[in-house]
């Protein structure tokens, strides 16, 4: 007997006698492929519905452990850094495709220098600030600061890239963060619907960007690394990918854009310190 419906977003919970059910809509991907390269690879961390239809995929209800942030960060990068040793492929490298991505990381550091400094001598030339111009302007170092850095970081992975003929794939969740992992009676992985093969930096990029700023990232990454460790050029990637800034308008100025700048510019200073941080760490390592 349904005793009662709760609906959040596109996600329906059921409430019967004796337990609870989700319903998530299908949406347009091979769910079933999906399932089948996750289990013909042993793994086990992922929630799999006990129901598939033609609209719909109906989950067990799991009630989660009452973890903090870092907690279920831990439990994330341990089931990830799983869910890539047992996924971990080769694959031929094609230096044509590696140097339109060459190409692409360059093109967009050197949109993003002349987007930015096109900004900053707009906002220079005027008599009166808005609150937004005045916060790019007193951080406006920092962006350079992230491209010049960037810059290095892609002459640095493409210089190893070159001189290699394979390199590392895995299965990527695709959508890796902490809404998207749940603690249970076990570990798993929710929302799977852009799981595909990937470069082993792709999904804790993806995590990087989502929650820098609700755990520890530093401590997440070492944990992750003592069980996947990357390569030089997998690391390098995961910099690139980090540093580069996104692209950002400070207008129209009000409240939730100088906001909306702050964050933009923390997630920046987290990176440098994550970075910074993590280099001296691999130094000492390599001195004793």
């Amino acid at each position: 007997m349904i005793n009662k419906y709760t609906y959040l977003k596109d996600i329906k919970v059921i409430d019967y006698d004796k337990m609870r059910v989700l319903i998530k809509k299908k949406k347009k991907y091979d769910i079933d492929k999906i399932y089948k390269y996750l289990d013909d690879h042993n793994i086990n961390n992922y929630l799999r519905p006990f129901k598939i239809t033609d609209k719909d995929l109906y989950f067990n209800y799991l009630d989660k452990k009452d973890l903090d942030n870092d907690e279920v960060a831990k439990h994330l990068v341990y089931a990830l850094a799983d869910l890539q040793n047992k996924t971990t492929i080769y694959k031929e490298i094609d230096k044509d495709k590696l140097k339109e991505e060459y190409d692409t990381f360059n093109n967009k550091i050197n949109y993003l220098e002349e987007y930015y400094f096109t900004m900053q001598d707009i906002i220079e030339n005027k008599v009166y600030m808005s609150p937004s111009e005045y916060l790019f302007i007193r951080n406006v170092s920092i962006i350079y600061s992230a491209l010049n850095y960037s810059k290095h970081l892609v002459e640095s992975w493409y210089k190893i890239m070159k001189e290699k003929n394979r390199e590392r794939y895995v299965y990527a969740h695709g959508k890796c963060e902490l809404s998207h992992f749940i603690t249970s009676d076990n570990d798993y992985f929710i929302s799977l619907e852009k799981a595909h093969l990937e470069r082993p930096p792709y999904d804790f990029i993806c995590f990087f960007k989502k929650n820098y700023d609700d755990t520890d990232m530093l401590s997440n990454f070492r944990l992750y690394q003592h069980r996947y460790h990357y390569k030089e050029e997998e690391y390098l990637y995961l910099l690139i990918n980090i540093t580069i800034p996104d692209k950002i308008d400070i207008y129209p100025s009000s409240l939730s854009k100088c906001i909306e700048l702050n964050k933009f510019f923390d997630r920046l200073k987290v990176t440098s310190e994550f970075i910074l941080k993590n280099e001296k760490d691999k130094k000492h390592y390599e001195k004793h």
